[in-house]
């Protein structure tokens, strides 16, 4: 963050680095295992999902990206919208997702690590314990920023989950030219028809639309970038089509080689790798090569999400909207020290309580993984609900505005691409809390509903304790910058209440 007291950070993202860093972010390995289990039909459903919600976001977050090039990223969208109250929720629940997400990740880390070096036999506790060890080292790495770590860490890691997808492409279709394919792909097979389509539905719609989200991570780095509004677009329109097209290779490639159903949520990246490349001892070492480099991917899919969220909470911080320590700086490199540290004191609490209750109910690291990913995945769609709508109402309420990159269209097209993707993005956060066409909904609620509901409870007390005391805390800030505490200035809104082009930020709060 920058004031007119300190100095406006280098210009050290550039497009280059933007693409890599939105397809690191979104490109995730761990998504594989379970895009791949929702079946062929995932081939139709990405389809389905790419023309009804992924253009519609990847448009309405280019052209917010350009025009409103705030470091906030969507909690900046959200504040100029509908003010401070919905943009304390929303960096809330875009900071928490966040949190809660993260440890996920890392279970599948762990899970892969048991599977490709200790045949499986990882004990559950030190699984759980690798996983808060990379929670700490994920802080240590956000706190050096991006151009001591977080680019690097991006640009290898996006390169390495390109090849690892590649050669899941390529070797899965040799696989099946030697052995058959393991699963029909006829038309039939592809389009849903049948009785099984609901429940195919339900996971296909909330999975699919979860791994198309992701590009305003480049504008919540908007203050590091050297000409957002001109990369913005280009690098979502770039990357979109990367993503869109890794995924599919992926989805089909390891389902050539494994059923759908026989498929790991948790290890079946490796599991096809290692029936690719066979049981010879050069077969084995290259397996156990890409093997590693998924797991440094697991690793760096998280830097971009951590980096966008941690500033764009820090930003919040700053102006009130969220508590004091959230706006704690980091005092030689200039990085969100104090919501670095707080997400992985959260990552570290939420993974421990969950644990204990997934040893409960069954003791495996796959039942910790989804219920902690659902979870997360709840929290993580809310932000893009408000989001959507704040464009529309940005639309109307600040039509003066350039507009670098503009969607064509007028009113009712502004609508359509708004209503659509609101709507799929509440039914897929529906699904994740409960499948309504599990074949026991009983079973599914003890297991997975009812620990999702506590938490997202849980998050919401939380949250509207923060909306409650907001207004104290934006007095407060008010007043640390010398301004009038009755009428604070807000970083996106003009007295008059019309969106303001250039407000500065605050000056940070050093941490000592």
């Amino acid at each position: 963050m920058t004031s007119p007291a300190t100095a406006a950070p280098a210009k050290q993202f550039r497009m280059f680095d933007m693409i890599f860093f939105a397809v690191t972010a979104m490109l995730l390995l761990s998504q594989l295992g379970l895009t791949a289990t929702i079946g062929p039909t995932a081939v139709f459903w990405t389809v389905v999902v790419i023309i009804l919600f992924f253009v519609p976001y990847a448009l309405v977050t280019a052209e917010l990206g350009s025009t409103y090039p705030d470091s906030g990223g969507i909690y900046a969208w959200v504040v100029r919208a509908f003010g401070n109250r919905w943009g304390s929720r929303v960096s809330w629940w875009y900071w928490l997702n966040v949190a809660l997400w993260v440890p996920s990740v890392y279970l599948l880390f762990s899970e892969t690590l048991s599977a490709l070096f200790f045949d499986g036999g990882l004990n559950y506790w030190v699984q759980v314990a690798i996983t808060l060890a990379l929670v700490w080292i994920g802080c240590w790495i956000n706190l050096r920023g991006l151009k001591s770590g977080g680019t690097l860490v991006s640009t290898t890691g996006a390169i390495i989950t390109m090849a690892v997808i590649v050669i899941l492409a390529v070797g899965g279709g040799i696989y099946a030219a030697n052995h058959g394919s393991a699963t029909e792909w006829s038309l039939s097979a592809i389009v849903p028809s049948n009785s099984d389509a609901l429940p195919v539905m339900a996971l296909a719609l909330s999975v699919i639309v979860y791994n198309f989200l992701g590009f305003e991570l480049m504008s919540s780095a908007s203050t590091q970038m050297r000409n957002p509004k001109r990369d913005v677009p280009k690098a979502i329109v770039i990357a979109g089509a990367m993503i869109g097209g890794f995924y599919l290779l992926a989805t089909v490639g390891m389902q050539l080689v494994i059923p759908a159903d026989e498929i790991s949520e948790t290890s079946g990246v490796i599991d096809v790798i290692t029936l690719i490349m066979g049981d010879s001892a050069v077969g084995k070492g290259v397996a156990a090569a890409l093997g590693i480099g998924a797991l440094f991917c697991f690793f760096a899919c998280l830097i971009p999400w951590t980096i966008g969220a941690n500033i764009a909470a820090q930003e919040s911080g700053q102006w009130g909207d969220l508590p004091r320590i959230f706006s704690l700086t980091h005092k030689k490199r200039d990085t969100p020290l104090g919501a670095a540290v707080l997400l992985a004191v959260v990552s570290t609490v939420v993974t421990l309580l969950y644990a204990v209750f997934s040893e409960y109910v069954g003791g495996e690291i796959s039942e910790l993984f989804i219920t902690l990913f659902y979870f997360s995945s709840v929290i993580f769609l809310l932000p893009y609900i408000v989001m959507m709508l704040a464009f529309h109402k940005l639309r109307r309420t600040d039509p003066g505005r350039e507009r670098p990159y503009r969607i064509p269209g007028g009113k009712g097209f502004t609508a359509v691409i708004t209503l659509v993707p609101t709507v799929i993005l509440a039914a897929a956060a529906f699904f994740f809390i409960i499948d309504p066409f599990s074949e026991d909904v009983g079973e599914y609620f003890r297991t997975w509903t009812l620990p999702i509901l506590v938490g997202v409870v849980i998050a919401v007390i939380i949250q509207e304790i923060f909306c409650a005391k907001s207004r104290t805390w934006i007095r407060q800030r008010a007043v640390e910058r010398g301004e009038d505490p009755d009428h604070p200035v807000s970083p996106f809104l003009d007295a008059g209440g019309a969106p303001e082009a250039d407000a500065a930020p605050p000056a940070p709060v050093i941490a000592q």
